[in-house]
């Protein structure tokens, strides 16, 4: 498979995004705004989940972040040999992350339209997703990387090639 024909496609996918984004009309009062009782304080505009097209193409932008990093991730684990269980974990960790993104943007999502906040945690919801899940799930990708490098990644083969490639350079 080649995933440098991926990872431009995905790099192709941001910038039709980017020029939507930028074709699209603007969001009135998206930013913030004088309080009107107290002159010294700002309050926020309009939330841009009120508005589905940008809301949805925040969301594809975000798929695609991720689906460029798989990209690179699986660009940098290939070799010429067998990379055994590899690429089966890290697809397994990849599903994990995209699932875990998509669950987080539909509780913001939720959140952003409730009347009510909720918590799990200590945390409001979304927050709560992105503590535990987004910053906890790459840990999958993490561990096989680190538990598996010899076997995987760099192996005892590889490293006796690279011994030979060094002292061919001979102190260059």
């Amino acid at each position: 498979m080649d995933y440098f024909k991926i990872l431009l496609g995905g790099l192709l996918g941001l910038l039709a995004i980017i020029i939507a984004l930028w074709v699209l009309p603007d969001i009135p009062q998206a930013t913030s705004q004088l309080h009107p009782e107290y002159k010294t304080l700002l309050k926020s505009g309009n939330s841009v989940t009120e508005q589905s097209s940008v809301k949805w193409l925040a969301y594809f932008f975000g798929l695609l972040i991720l689906f460029i990093f798989v990209a690179t991730v699986f660009i940098g684990a290939r070799r010429k040999r067998s990379t055994g269980n590899l690429r089966y974990w890290l697809l397994a960790g990849s599903i994990a992350y995209a699932i875990t993104y998509h669950l987080s943007i539909m509780a913001y999502w939720r959140y952003a339209n409730a009347s009510e906040t909720q918590y799990f945690g200590g945390l409001p919801i979304p927050t709560a997703w992105a503590i535990y899940g987004i910053w906890s799930v790459p840990i999958i990708m993490t561990l096989v990387y680190v538990f598996r490098f010899d076997e995987w990644i760099l192996d005892q083969r590889d490293m006796e090639e690279f011994k030979v490639l060094v002292e061919g350079r001979g102190g260059k």
